[in-house]
């Protein structure tokens, strides 16, 4: 039993990555980002913000992205630092603020929207496909078999690890660019309206301002939290332990301003627009009315497929297939990157469709629910540890991430009171969930879980794999 556990917490595919494991340029990472953002979601959100004139105008949509965004870009560097200076994935860490089976509770709410928006892009995808399969072949409408395709080829894909996703995406991004340019030049010729007039396009805001940008930050929040997975991967300087946090994280916020912040503004802007002239929010159907060619729409189809496929890899597969790695020590990388992709698929979240502005709704829902997550692991990192690890303990059974019985009740506490506090109100959730989760934990760790459990507070440990043992999987 003993042995078991400790494989858990020594599993080679979470172990910290070395300088030489750190691939990714600044220009990978801002792609990679790009091709995460620029995808259906996005683009649905824009026109499901202005939800036919009942929401958002232009202009508020344009605010309220760079808010959402910006709160998102800010989350992800800071915990980002994690995998910035010790090179250890969210899976890895989330260990020291909640235990090490504590974490695994943590880690299980962070894969639920993953495997959710896995499921639901490869839906759209799919359609897209289906549409090509008509169009070529009389009478074909099999998107049950267009699923499985398409899901089967994006797990096949992931199976290559984080590299490979971020080449895929020089293909996918300009291919987009392409697609949705041809979108605001076929809106503007084809129903005689200016960019100053769909900018200028009214709407009631039946919608809180708040909410809004909650709905913003929940699509992304899923990534925030698995900064660290990112950060890891990106090229560092030989000096960044002497460098300021935000010299030695400034390929991560670069990247993430470019790839997430401006191309997001720019994408949920055409989605709002193609929203206002034809009353659709799915992409494909956008596409279908805009379109008129077999040729511009199978053209059309193809980049979509690619739009969802490169956004999937990254931010929908890999987060949820380290966490199983984490909670099942066997199971190698590739395999569980085919049970995240099947399991995604199973619940074929497809099917929960229901308001106008049902993403929105969904979105708000994530970041309601990882809120506190997110707020436990920034004071954890900053308040209490003040960005010194035991590393070495996150990978070692019975060390001081033990608490009791794995568990560490303050972290418990947080989570808990922190999603119940988030019922006062509805607009408000996240924004509750996020700032009185980590205030509860650092008064409970203080008051009582670090005068119980020596956390070796502001000293910085590296791992030692020589007294680690043979008992890796």
């Amino acid at each position: 039993m003993a042995e078991a556990k400790d494989s858990i917490l020594k599993n080679p595919e979470l172990l910290p990555t070395t300088d030489d494991g750190r691939k990714m340029s600044l220009g990978d990472y801002t792609i990679l980002w790009a091709g995460m953002t620029i995808n259906i979601v996005g683009f649905s959100l824009g026109a499901q913000y202005y939800n036919n004139g009942k929401g958002l105008s232009a202009l508020t949509l344009v605010l309220v992205v760079l808010l959402g965004y910006g709160l998102v870009t800010a989350m992800t560097a800071m915990i980002g630092d994690i995998g910035t200076k010790y090179g250890i994935p969210f899976a890895a860490y989330i260990r020291a603020p909640f235990g090490y089976k504590g974490g695994s509770i943590a880690a299980v709410l962070r894969a639920i929207p993953a495997l959710y928006w896995f499921g639901f892009l490869t839906w759209v995808g799919a359609s897209a496909l289906n549409y090509i399969m008509g169009m070529f072949i009389s009478g074909f409408d099999n998107l049950t078999l267009m699923i499985i395709l398409f899901g089967g080829l994006q797990i096949l894909n992931a199976m290559y690890g984080l590299k490979a996703m971020a080449k895929f995406d020089w293909l996918a991004v300009p291919l987009l660019a392409i697609l949705f340019a041809a979108i605001i030049v076929t809106i503007t010729t084809k129903f005689g309206v200016s960019i100053p007039d769909i900018i200028a396009t009214p709407a009631e805001g039946q919608m809180s301002f708040a909410y809004a940008v909650a709905g913003i930050a929940g699509g992304w929040i899923t990534m925030a939290l698995n900064g660290p997975d990112l950060s890891r991967q990106i090229k560092r300087d030989p000096d960044y332990a002497s460098q300021c946090f935000f010299r030695r994280n400034r390929r991560a916020f670069i990247g993430q301003f470019i790839g997430l912040m401006i191309v997001g503004v720019v994408l949920m802007l055409i989605g709002m627009a193609a929203g206002i002239v034809t009353g659709e929010w799915d992409l494909n159907k956008v596409c279908l009315l805009l379109f008129e060619s077999r040729l511009s729409l199978v053209l059309a189809f193809i980049v979509i497929v690619f739009a969802q496929w490169s956004t999937n890899t990254a931010a929908n597969l890999m987060p949820p297939t380290y966490i199983l790695i984490s909670l099942f020590p066997k199971l190698k990388y590739w395999s569980a990157t085919v049970i995240a992709g099947v399991i995604g698929l199973g619940i074929m979240p497809w099917k929960i469709q229901s308001s106008g502005t049902f993403l929105v709704d969904v979105q708000v829902w994530i970041s309601t629910m990882l809120g506190p997550i997110m707020g436990i692991m920034l004071a954890d990192y900053f308040i209490i540890r003040k960005s010194q690890l035991n590393v070495h303990d996150l990978y070692t059974p019975n060390g001081q991430y033990q608490y009791e019985g794995g568990y560490n009740i303050s972290a418990m506490i947080a989570l808990i009171s922190g999603f119940a506090l988030s019922f006062l109100s509805s607009s408000y959730a996240f924004f509750i969930g996020l700032v009185t989760s980590p205030i509860i934990y650092v008064l409970l760790m203080r008051a009582y879980t670090l005068k119980k459990y020596d956390q070796k507070i502001g000293q910085s440990i590296e791992l030692d794999m020589d007294k680690l043992g043979s008992s890796t999987v």
